[in-house]
């Protein structure tokens, strides 16, 4: 018997702007609220999660099926407390309608995919079928189902490929020496996994191209072009920034490597349900290698996936790294010999389902203080969550006080993604002091710090900020989700706190 206890109830709860959730008020729009594990949670409100009162609790088990009540909340399980939630791109709250998809690879469907018996059967086709979701995602044709792999993380499948393109291109190596290009404003996955190789520390050792971005955060193609050499083995470069939002112009840069027979990888982490991808994985023309990352678009942490184009590896000259046992995960030659290890099917099925959501999502015509129900994807609303935000902060700070950091161009920018310097303003300090009300960063989550003072940003060095500037750089991430109210509750926040450290309060 599992000792996880489970409870899904769906609940109508109204919040009013910039004060606690309060059940009898009349504001508009609704929010759903979803009762997970013995607390309460606020779908698109980021209300914290609270204990229920009295509410049965259903013990998860083998045996049982999922049910899911609809109830209106009781006033006391309506929180006065709040933190609003603008890191997204750090990571994104798991869909409802994922998790309820993954529950049943929890219990009754718990075989293992590669079993040839009855519990098998169902396990191998949701896996085949989040498969054939995710491909959809980045395929304009008609999807090719077994060239994409699953992985645990976004770093294994950073890894992955570029050990995979490395061991493929022996035969171009000048003196035991291959080359990459990328950019200096990588995501420390493919940054210090190229060190790595770089130092001697791993075989086979390269040396490294790293074309610099801009003062907007972004790397000319042709200069990327430029730099490829006889025996550059890959070409890497980020489709779009996760910390300043700037989208590089990888199918541009994708279809001129294959021009060249020049591997090209794009870690696509950041840009899944923010910008079209459809033909990024094309096999004409598109990238040769796609990294996929589930918590970024609502499926949980844990999950990831690797695009690898048919054949890429038998092109050009060069050897199948698949045939001779040079992977990173050697062991049961599950995902076609590619990456060994038994199939995480309920975190398959619920980045499968996110993808889905993705496909399924159509536009919706906004009103002002609301969103489409759930957690689609919408860009107009995610620029207007973001403009609207950085318009509260010039009003309150000043417009001399606050830089905009990444594109002018709001096409070349992801739409959810702010980067605000604040003059005069430690941003580890501000955050420290803020953050149990608004939750945001001051960079990349994978690389911050707990101390009170942040570091200098590689990304903001990157593009010549100053470091006076850069100490003082917030990165506001909002959501599909994300309300007028959270955003105005946000800034008044921050507003606050900074000009209690410049002294104007």
């Amino acid at each position: 018997m599992f000792g996880l206890l489970f409870v899904l109830v769906e609940q109508e709860c109204i919040t009013p702007a910039n004060h606690c959730c309060q059940c009898t008020s009349s504001v508009d729009p609704p929010k759903r609220r979803w009762e997970i594990a013995g607390t309460s949670w606020v779908a698109g409100t980021s209300t914290r999660p609270q204990p229920l009162q009295e509410k049965e609790e259903v013990p998860l088990n083998l045996n049982m099926n999922m049910n899911i009540s609809l109830s209106k909340p009781a006033a006391d399980q309506c929180s006065p407390e709040k933190c609003v939630y603008l890191d997204y791109n750090g990571t994104t709250p798991i869909h409802p309608s994922v998790l309820e998809a993954m529950l049943p690879y929890l219990q009754q469907h718990f075989g293992n995919p590669s079993s040839s018996h009855h519990y098998g059967q169902e396990p191998k086709r949701a896996v085949k079928k989040a498969r054939l979701s995710l491909m959809r995602l980045i395929q304009s044709h008609a999807p090719i189902v077994e060239s994409l792999i699953y992985t645990g993380c976004g770093t294994e499948s950073n890894n992955l490929a570029i050990r995979l393109a490395l061991l493929s291109s022996l035969h171009k190596s000048d003196n035991g020496l291959l080359h990459v290009v990328t950019t200096n404003i990588e995501h420390p996955a493919i940054s210090e996994c190229l060190k790595a190789y770089s130092s001697g520390g791993w075989t086979p050792k390269i040396t490294v191209a790293y074309i610099p971005v801009d003062k907007e955060g972004l790397v000319s193609a042709k200069e990327v072009i430029a730099a490829i050499q006889p025996n550059t083995a890959l070409v890497t470069i980020m489709t779009a920034n996760n910390e300043v939002g700037s989208i590089q112009p990888v199918f541009e840069i994708a279809k001129i490597c294959r021009e060249k027979h020049v591997l090209f990888h794009t870690d696509a982490a950041q840009a899944v349900g923010k910008i079209d991808l459809r033909g990024i994985a094309d096999t004409t023309h598109g990238a040769d290698l796609v990294t996929l990352v589930g918590h970024k678009f609502g499926a949980p942490k844990g999950i990831a996936a690797l695009y690898i184009r048919p054949n890429c590896f038998d092109e050009s000259e060069r050897t199948n790294p698949e045939n001779g046992g040079s992977i990173l995960l050697m062991g049961g030659g599950q995902e076609g010999g590619r990456r060994g290890g038994t199939e995480n099917v309920p975190y398959i099925v619920g980045m499968g389902r996110a993808a889905e959501l993705l496909l399924q999502q159509r536009p919706n015509p906004m009103q002002e203080g609301s969103v489409s129900e759930g957690w689609q994807n919408n860009k107009a609303h995610m620029e207007q969550m973001r403009e609207h935000l950085l318009s509260l902060l010039v009003n309150g700070l000043g417009k001399e006080n606050v830089r905009t950091n990444g594109p002018l161009d709001a096409t070349k920018r992801l739409p959810n993604t702010l980067s605000v310097g604040l003059k005069g303003v430690q941003s580890g300090a501000l955050l420290a002091n803020i953050g149990d009300m608004v939750a945001c960063s001051a960079g990349s989550a994978c690389h911050s710090t707990s101390s009170s003072t942040a570091p200098y940003s590689s990304v903001l060095k990157a593009m010549d900020v100053p470091p006076e500037d850069a100490i003082g750089t917030l990165r506001l991430s909002v959501g599909p989700g994300t309300t007028i109210e959270e955003v105005e509750f946000a800034a008044n926040v921050i507003v606050k706190e900074a000009r209690e450290q410049l002294g104007l309060s």
